[in-house]
Parts: C-alpha cells; sequence; structure tokens
C-alpha cells in the first residue's frame, strides 16, 4: 500500500453539496469571460469557414486540409474525453469520482464537432471506383455494393456518437439536477421531473450508464476509424495499413484522458476546488497515460515497420508525404509530444506523485495529438485529383505533393473551432454541475482516514 497521506480534507456530504450549490447557482466572472471570449473567437471561426467557402469553393480539397485536422482532433480529443469515465466506471475505481462529470461535459462538444464535420462531406468522393472499405461492386473483388458509402454511414456513426454522448451526460446528471433543484427551492424541470431516488431509479440509472457507455465505446471506436480511412487515409493512392485505423482509436484514448487530466487541473486551480481534486487523482490517472504513450509508439511502429521493410517506390512516397518529407517537422513534432516527452516524464514515480507532471504531461499530448492531425490531414487533403497531378483515383502515389502552408484563414478557422469546444464546454459546465454530485457524495460515504501505529490509513468501502 502507498501511504502519500494526501487524503485531503475531511468533507461531509451536506458541506460538499451546500458548495455546489452555491457554485452552480452564480456565475463566476472568469467563467462569464471564458464564455464571452470563447463565443466571440467560434463566431470569427464561422465567419472564416464562410469565406473559405465562398473564395475556394469546394471543387478542390486542398484549401480545406486544415479545417479537416482541426475536425478530427475535435472528435480525437473531444469525443474521447467521455469514454474515459465509461472505462473508469466499469472498474469501479474510487479516484474517478472527480473525474465523472468533467469527462461527461465534453459530450456537448460533440454538437459543434456534428456541425463541422457536415462541410467536409462535400469534399470527398463516393465510394465508386476507388480503393475503399466500403464494398461497390466495380471491380473483380466483389459482388456486393454498399449504398451512399461513405458519407450516409460516416455521418450516421458521428450522429450516434453525439447522440449516446449526451444520453450519457443526461442519464447520469438526473438525480444531480433533482438535488440541486430541491436545495436551491427551485421547480424540477423536465430531466429531473419524476426522480425521487429510490431502490429501482438507482438501479435504472446504473444499468443504462453501462450501457449507453457501452454503446458509446463501440461508436467512437468505429468512428475513429472509418472517418481516418474515409477522409484520411483513403485520399492518398498506395496508403494501405490495417494499423492505422487502431492506431487513430488509441490517439483518441490518450487526447480523451489528456483532456479530461488538464480539465481537472484547470477546475482545481480556477475554480475553487482543491478540497476535492487532490493528487492522488492525477497520480492515478497517470500511470493510465504512461500506458496510452507507450501505446502511441506501439501501433505507430507497427504500421511504419511494414511501410519501411517493404521499401516499394509507392511506399516510400507515401513515408515521405506524411513522415519524412514536406511534414516531416511535424511528425517528428507529435512523436516527441505524444511519446518521448511524456515518457520521460511520466517514467519516474517522484513526477507521476504530483499535480504538475500528469498535467505538463497532458498538455503536450494535446499538442501533440493536433500537430499530428495537421500532418496526416493537411498532407492528405494536398493529395486533390483536381488540383494536381496525383489522383485518389490511382493505384500508387508516384508524386509527393508541396508543402500547404496556412494562410490567415486557415489560423481563424483553427483557433475558431478550437475556442468553439471551449464554448461547447463552459456552456455546459453552467447547464450541470462540473461534478457529480451521486458519484463524489458516495464516495465520501464509502472512505474514513484511520490511526494506524505511527501512519494513517485510508480506508475504503465497496460501494456495491
Amino acid at each position: 500500500m502507498h501511504d502519500h497521506k494526501d487524503f485531503g480534507p475531511d468533507i461531509t456530504i451536506a458541506e460538499f453539496q451546500k458548495k455546489m450549490v452555491e457554485k452552480h447557482t452564480t456565475m463566476s466572472a472568469g467563467h462569464l469571460k471564458l464564455m464571452a471570449i470563447s463565443g466571440f473567437l467560434l463566431l470569427i471561426g464561422i465567419i472564416a469557414i464562410v469565406i473559405r467557402a465562398t473564395t475556394d469553393g469546394f471543387e478542390y480539397r486542398a484549401p480545406w486540409g486544415y479545417y479537416a485536422a482541426t475536425v478530427a482532433f475535435l472528435l480525437t480529443a473531444a469525443g474521447g474525453a467521455p469514454l474515459i469515465i465509461v472505462a473508469l466506471r466499469l472498474t469501479h475505481a474510487h479516484w474517478r469520482r472527480p473525474f465523472a462529470r468533467i469527462s461527461e461535459l465534453y459530450a456537448a462538444v460533440g454538437i459543434l464537432t456534428l456541425g463541422l464535420f457536415i462541410p467536409l462531406l462535400l469534399l470527398v468522393p463516393t465510394a465508386n471506383n476507388r480503393f475503399t472499405l466500403w464494398f461497390q461492386a466495380d471491380n473483380g473483388g466483389s459482388s456486393i455494393r454498399i449504398p451512399w458509402a461513405p458519407h450516409f454511414w460516416i455521418t450516421l456513426l458521428i450522429s450516434m456518437l453525439v447522440v449516446s454522448g449526451i444520453a450519457l451526460l443526461l442519464v447520469s446528471a438526473r438525480s444531480d439536477k433533482a438535488n440541486l433543484n430541491d436545495n436551491m427551492n427551485k421547480p424540477r424541470g423536465w430531466l429531473s421531473k419524476g426522480w425521487v431516488g429510490n431502490s429501482k431509479q438507482w438501479s435504472i440509472k446504473k444499468g443504462g450508464l453501462t450501457f449507453l457507455g457501452a454503446c458509446y465505446f463501440f461508436l467512437l471506436i468505429g468512428t475513429l476509424s472509418f472517418f481516418s480511412v474515409d477522409f484520411g487515409m483513403a485520399l492518398v493512392p498506395g496508403w494501405k495499413d490495417a494499423i492505422f485505423p487502431a492506431f487513430q482509436s488509441i490517439t483518441g484514448l490518450q487526447a480523451g484522458l489528456a483532456t479530461v487530466i488538464v480539465t481537472l487541473w484547470l477546475v482545481r486551480k480556477y475554480c475553487g476546488f482543491e478540497d476535492y481534486i487532490q493528487m492522488e487523482h492525477f497520480w492515478a490517472a497517470s500511470k493510465i497515460l504512461l500506458a496510452l504513450s507507450l501505446m502511441f509508439f506501439y501501433f505507430w511502429f507497427s504500421g511504419f515497420i511494414i511501410f519501411w521493410y517493404g521499401r516499394l517506390p509507392a511506399e516510400v512516397n507515401v513515408l515521405n508525404l506524411l513522415m519524412f518529407g514536406p511534414y516531416k517537422v511535424f511528425f517528428f513534432s507529435a512523436f516527441i509530444l505524444n511519446f518521448v516527452a511524456p515518457f520521460l516524464i511520466l517514467l519516474w514515480n517522484s513526477a507521476r506523485k504530483t499535480m504538475w507532471g500528469p498535467t505538463l504531461a497532458a498538455s503536450l499530448i494535446l499538442i501533440g495529438t493536433l500537430i499530428d492531425k495537421i500532418r496526416i490531414y493537411v498532407a492528405s487533403y494536398s493529395v486533390d485529383f483536381n488540383n494536381s497531378p496525383v489522383s485518389i483515383f490511382d493505384h500508387k502515389l508516384n508524386l509527393v505533393p508541396a508543402f500547404q502552408a496556412p494562410d490567415v484563414i486557415d489560423v481563424l478557422i483553427v483557433l475558431g473551432c478550437l475556442s468553439g469546444g471551449v464554448f461547447m464546454l463552459s456552456v455546459a459546465a453552467k447547464l450541470f454541475p462540473i461534478f457529480s454530485l451521486w458519484e463524489i457524495s458516495e464516495g465520501i460515504k464509502i472512505r474514513t482516514v484511520k490511526p494506524y501505529l505511527r501512519t494513517k490509513l485510508l480506508i475504503l468501502g465497496k460501494p456495491e
């Protein structure tokens, strides 16, 4: 047993709920300022998207590379965040409790991601007469034809992912909204109406969270896999990598956990929740983050080594396009920020056993993930069959396109879309309590600190 003696203050359920009522009924100046700034930047980003659409249109993909990379980043980082609490609930991890609602609130960002995804549908051709995962009966390989591919199916996947994420948030927050309304002497709304908190309702709620969590897991993995293939890999002739979808799913888990860790640190520092967020929460999460960083390297290397050993001319061109050619700075930066730096930081228990160590590693991972998405999608969208001698209908990449540098519109789009994610999160944090009242209250009930010889030990009961 690790005895780090950082058990936090002895807090009662009544004290915790009283503070949550006070925080939820008033909007701090910082929260209001965050919403105003992020909302303004989102508006600037929307204007930039409109300018891009009216000036460049949708005939060529190359001008939309940075836009696609930003959508992919939001889908990866914000989309992966709710899955963290799903996994921690299944393992009954006690330290998950401050993470719970923060993870779930990122489901609101999915609404923005779905809206931003729509223009990308106009940039990708159908699966007819080209190599994709979707059977089209247009060659000798298959007599099956999947209609409306890939546009309809990937839209359906993302829509179902957003719906399941919002449902996960609403089911989890129902009892909390009832609790807050009762404590504030306000009439209950549509979400909390009918909640009495009997054993049947709790059983249905926990079963619903398990079911929705399982749905979210499969939908997220499927969405990240198909999006990365249809809107990335399939646009580059000769890029055939069976590991790539799994690699993108792992980056979703890594970036999702990193997003939650950074948000937890910000909530602790700027929202006055030092009593409820302790070092143990960062320490426990850092172990998973270290494992995911190692998996990042493993899945990347598994896909890379096939191209490296084969080294056919077409494969060399794919490697040059994505890693060692015009985007090599992006590749090495992402590799360092997603694997090397987090590994060297989290390798040492003295760094993991702090709040700054996991937060620093998570921040680097988020920056690296954004750079990696820019590398993948800007490079893929530069292979434009209308604007280049390179065609996505070719069987191999004979020419490596030049580097696509961002212009002012690209910078405004990236900044605006990322700010839009912050805006959606801040709005959701106003509508729902930032902490899961029922989970933290449960954690207070089952924990106690007892003296043992010359030290103190934390004793935890089993919630179920």
